[in-house]
């Protein structure tokens, strides 16, 4: 309250507050976002909440000026930002639509030729002539909607409120989108429904305590959304890595193998067969594969472990499996024996990029000795026929019976 008095008392002295300089207890609302974005291209923002989404709509639409930076936008713009922003609740339906549309940059004449169907999209004929106190969450969001698309935006910023509309609504609010996808319109979409982003968005962007943390392709970005939540899910019951945003948006890119042990036996190569035992970097989703693995021993060792773990494209252990958890024991590897391991499984993996670190090992009475480790050591993709969500592919096989 002392900050805004501060500020207002400046204002109204014509001094202009320094609002490049945060005071204590301020943060940046948003810090150092670049982007920019086509005719016709469809860019989705996800984030926690309080990332900072919201306020970028609000800079974009300028109801906010940026502290810093600049903001270029060509054309006209909507946006359905907050439900019954724009809207009078004394006022009817009827001047609300003149007022918003006003607002919006609409001139009197397209709000009389497109009076009618605002109304019809909207489907609130009935109640035109009630004031819009009386009207329900989702009739709101309807008008909005309606004025918002009818103006023929350049550009249409589209927050959270079409959650509350109901299924036919959403449906019709989802053919429209299209129709302006396909007539040239930007659109940025703020959701926490990730159908909606996967569906409608040729690119992603991760916002985080209002910083950027990535972009790219919606499954990529949305995975990283998912770590992170699932992170901090483990962290409030005290299980989590405590790894930040930043930290796991980092482990999407993983690359560099790492190797460690004490080399007294040293893997050599680990590959992956198809079906038909070709060697293969891609396989089918549900496919038979195995992965073989080739250590050359350099003495002799006893109680000799072998086994693999793979890894998604976020760093996360989606498998693992090795020859004590199967009950195979190998007992004793001559010094100078080449030693192969062979894994046979089905790749119930959905579609992506997967790591394969590989692992070689002695059982002793003190535990695990790593003999040779090493991450990342091979890149595989799995390809799917159909469309499968999550981590792994169950094949479900789906009977609709009506009686």
């Amino acid at each position: 309250m002392v900050y805004g008095v501060v500020d207002l008392s400046k204002n109204l002295l014509g001094i202009r507050p320094d609002s490049t300089v945060i005071r204590k207890d301020e943060f940046w609302a948003l810090n150092d976002i670049s982007f920019e974005l086509g005719r016709g291209e469809v860019l989705g923002l996800i984030g926690m909440n309080g990332s900072g989404k919201t306020t970028l709509l609000r800079l974009l639409s300028g109801i906010f000026p940026p502290d810093k930076g600049e903001i270029m936008v060509k054309g006209r713009v909507g946006a359905l930002i907050a439900i019954g922003a724009g809207f009078h609740p004394h006022m009817t339906g009827r001047e609300n639509i003149y007022l918003n549309g006003t607002i919006l940059g609409m001139t009197r004449d397209e709000l009389e030729n497109k009076f009618h169907d605002i109304v019809d999209f909207a489907e609130i004929r009935d109640f035109l002539d009630a004031p819009v106190s009386t009207y329900s969450s989702g009739m709101r969001v309807r008008l909005g909607f309606s004025i918002a698309v009818q103006m023929a935006p350049d550009v249409l910023l589209i927050d959270e409120v079409l959650a509350v509309g109901d299924v036919a609504f959403k449906a019709k609010c989802q053919r429209k989108i299209s129709q302006l996808i396909e007539k040239g319109t930007t659109i940025i979409l703020v959701s926490h429904d990730m159908n909606s982003i996967k569906k409608n968005c040729h690119k992603v962007m991760l916002l985080d305590k209002g910083k950027f943390i990535d972009s790219g392709a919606p499954k990529e970005i949305i995975d990283v959304y998912n770590a992170i939540s699932f992170e901090r899910i483990a962290v409030e019951i005290k299980g989590g890595s405590g790894l930040s945003a930043t930290d796991i948006a980092a482990r999407r890119q993983a690359g560099k193998s790492q190797r460690y042990g004490s080399l007294q036996a040293e893997i050599t190569d680990a590959a992956l067969f198809d079906g038909n035992g070709k060697p293969t970097c891609s396989i089918h989703s549900l496919e038979s594969s195995d992965i073989k693995i080739t250590a050359i021993f350099h003495e002799d060792i006893r109680d000799v472990l072998v086994g693999i773990t793979i890894r998604n494209r976020l760093g996360m252990d989606v498998y693992m499996i090795n020859t004590d958890w199967k009950g195979i024991d190998i007992p004793v590897v001559k010094k100078g024996t080449k030693l192969e391991v062979t894994f046979s499984q089905k790749m119930a993996l959905t579609q992506g990029k997967y790591l394969l670190a590989v692992a070689l090992s002695q059982i002793t009475a003190k535990g695990i000795k790593r003999l040779d480790w090493i991450s990342n050591f091979l890149v595989f993709e799995v390809l799917n026929s159909e469309e499968v969500g999550g981590v792994c592919n169950l094949g479900s096989i789906i009977v609709v019976e009506q009686k």
